[in-house]
């Protein structure tokens, strides 16, 4: 409903209101033929030509028409077109028979027992009007069971008189195999048009909003629409309407696109309010005589919506004044990315304007921190200072704003979440405690904030999980696309048992058949401490994971505490030795697998210490020549893990120098994760000492 430019040529239209006798009467058909026409040729809104009613009319209602009578009254409307190089918007009305897998007949007769031959080929007539030359766009509106058979064959819009060079637009009443009822389509379609829509722009085309606002008004049946846009110059002609909420918004002044839908909608059960479009307006009313009224329900949340809209008053006079100049299209979207507004706010076309946006994270947002102050405005100001400000650096009137308004801890803590601002997709794998993957649970962030959250059932299998883990990354890419950024890494969160099997980077995910960790830097967690295995709390895993960052800041650590052949000759030698060390006091590597049980004592270890390092294929050549590579390089992992993955050829993996990092596998352990695990249990994220002197390397 956006982008279109209304042309200067006349518009026409013809709307034909075929009515039948007897047991097929359409009960208020001629009702809704004569309120759509009326929407129709409204100068404010459909702005058609509107030459009255008759066979030489815009306007054709009766019984028995005739096929005759209905197509010379088609024909001098698309002549009438042609004349003025201007588009037609034809609405059928009535009965359609045919359809499910044939083509659509409208019943132009006066009855459907008559044979085809006495009524209207709808198809074929949309594609002859269409390609007549000179007509500039054809909107049709099929108001008939099976309506979908109206879509006109591609032989017709490509290969017809105008080659393909064509506007053409179908709104239907149903889909080709289902009736249509009570001409639901037409009324709630006139109802749209005399209202207008909320969040469209200046005018309403057979889109994909105007689809999504007639099916949740129907019910019984499914409207849709087809576009084929062929011509050279596309947009300009193909509007079925101007949006009358946009004229009421220009009225508003102060109000946008969310505050004119909110305050319509709270007005309604009041009277006395229509002409009530701006918020002076509004003021008036509520200060007006009969204070009486300030005591009904509805008119407390009117009051309400009041103090909101102040609130977005102060949001957007603030932030112009303090980043006007800096402001554009492309800003805002990253800003309101990065708040987590709904992607379908952030692509927008064309974007929200500031005043939108700051109504959205205000009205349409009902999360509200202790302090009274709106979440998601209070996200959307961080980000815009993010972006905008140098790195550390509030403005003024931004520190003031949030001290009146007792956000500035929330602004101030979002801020630190936003420091550096990289993107970070978190994937992870959860089993629910049983044996099978159930779903992949997928956390954007932008620095430690976790922006935008999805889950992703799994079916059966492997074939289930790459399915999910896939969808997942399509989500994610949607996201920062709008965001203006790329996706580089990956984290993803296994179970035990999927450790003991081939790591993430080597999955299968891109496409389907690329592995993940050639086109993103994985770095595989471990799930324990998102969800403890059985007969472990918790509170036990956090505490583990903050000891073992406590243990990598002193730097007494210079690499794994390595685990030989004796310390895991059963689990229970193993579990003898770590009874007797720390938990998370080291990062534990294993040179050489053992020859059984390690499915168990890998779960032993990552209790203990939620960090581990192993061969990625159960056993090296030179176990020393591994220990000296992970030392030399114990300061710059895992990126370096990452590094010599990806560089190293997918055929040699497992095969290549002795001791070559790419040999390893890890699950690791960082501040990071320990603050995303910390707030996914709910708790609230104290910060190590900025970062640990590995995560600097």
């Amino acid at each position: 409903m956006t982008g279109l430019v209304a042309s200067a040529a006349p518009r026409h239209v013809l709307v034909v209101g075929a009515q039948c006798t007897g047991v097929e009467e359409l009960p208020g058909l001629e009702g809704a033929a004569r309120r759509l026409h009326r929407a129709l040729v409204d100068p404010d809104l459909g702005a058609c030509l509107d030459r009255g009613e008759g066979e030489t009319g815009s306007l054709l209602v009766g019984t028995a028409l005739g096929r005759e009578v209905v197509g010379k009254a088609i024909a001098a409307a698309a002549d009438r077109a042609k004349e003025d190089r201007g588009p037609l918007v034809l609405a059928l009305l009535g009965h359609g028979t045919g359809g499910c897998g044939g083509p659509l007949y409208f019943v132009a007769s006066g009855s459907t027992q008559d044979g085809a031959i006495r009524q209207l080929d709808v198809a074929s007539t949309i594609g002859a009007v269409a390609n007549e030359t000179g007509v500039d766009g054809v909107i049709a509106i099929v108001d008939t069971c099976h309506a979908a058979a109206a879509l006109v064959n591609p032989q017709s819009a490509t290969a017809g008189l105008q080659q393909g060079s064509l506007h053409l637009s179908v709104l239907f009443a149903a889909s080709a195999h289902l009736p249509a009822w009570d001409m639901n389509l037409s009324v709630q379609l006139a109802e749209l048009l005399e209202n207008g829509v909320a969040n469209a722009g200046e005018l309403l085309a057979v889109d994909a909003q105007l689809i999504k606002e007639l099916r949740s008004r129907i019910r019984g049946q499914e409207p849709g629409g087809f576009v084929f846009d062929g011509a050279p110059v596309s947009g300009e002609s193909l509007w079925l309407a101007r949006n009358a909420l946009a004229a009421v918004r220009r009225s508003a002044g102060s109000l946008g696109a969310v505050a004119c839908e909110r305050l319509r909608k709270l007005l309604r059960p009041l009277e006395g309010t229509e002409g009530i479009h701006s918020r002076e307006q509004l003021t008036d009313w509520l200060g007006g005589p009969g204070q009486e009224h300030l005591g009904h329900p509805a008119v407390q949340r009117v009051l309400e919506f009041d103090r909101d809209l102040g609130i977005c008053t102060c949001a957007v006079a603030l932030l112009e004044e303090t980043f006007g100049g800096a402001l554009t299209d492309d800003l805002l979207r990253k800003a309101a990315a990065r708040a987590g507004f709904p992607l379908g706010v952030v692509v927008r076309v064309p974007c929200p304007s500031l005043r939108d946006l700051v109504e959205h994270a205000v009205l349409d947002q009902s999360a509200v921190t202790p302090a009274g102050q709106r979440r998601t405005l209070v996200h959307f100001v961080a980000a815009l200072v993010h972006l905008i400000s140098p790195p550390g650096v509030l403005p003024r009137q931004l520190a003031v704003w949030a001290s009146k308004s007792g956000a500035t801890i929330a602004l101030n803590s979002r801020l630190k979440e936003l420091s550096g601002a990289t993107p970070r997709l978190v994937l992870v794998v959860a089993d629910d405690g049983g044996e099978d993957v159930v779903r992949v649970e997928a956390s954007l962030l932008f620095g430690s904030a976790v922006v935008h959250t999805a889950e992703f059932p799994c079916g059966p299998g492997p074939v289930g999980l790459v399915s999910a883990l896939e969808d997942a990354r399509g989500w994610a890419l949607s996201w920062l696309g709008a965001a203006g950024e790329r996706l580089v890494r990956v984290d993803v969160s296994v179970p035990t048992f999927l450790l003991l099997d081939s790591s993430p980077e080597e999955w299968r995910v891109v496409r389907k058949r690329r592995m993940l960790g050639v086109d993103y830097d994985v770095t595989t967690r471990w799930s324990g401490l998102l969800t403890p295995p059985s007969g472990v709390s918790l509170d036990d895993m956090l505490h583990a994971g903050s000891q073992l960052l406590s243990s990598l800041q002193t730097k007494d650590q210079a690499g794994p505490s390595w685990l030989d052949s004796d310390d895991l000759s059963s689990v229970e030698a193993l579990q003898e030795l770590l009874d007797r060390r720390r938990m998370g006091g080291c990062v534990w590597g294993v040179s050489t697998l053992p020859e059984k049980d390690f499915d168990l004592m890998l779960e032993e270890l990552l209790v203990h210490t939620p960090a581990l390092i192993w061969p990625r294929r159960g056993s090296v050549v030179d176990t020393q020549a591994l220990q000296d590579a992970v030392a030399e390089h114990w300061e710059s992992l895992p990126e370096k893990l990452v590094h010599a993955f990806q560089e190293q050829p997918e055929n040699s993996l497992g095969e290549g120098v002795p001791g070559h990092l790419a040999d390893i596998r890890t699950t690791w352990h960082d501040a990071h994760w320990q603050g995303f695990c910390q707030r996914r249990a709910g708790r609230a994220v104290v910060a190590p000492q900025d970062v640990t002197p590995k995560e600097q390397a």
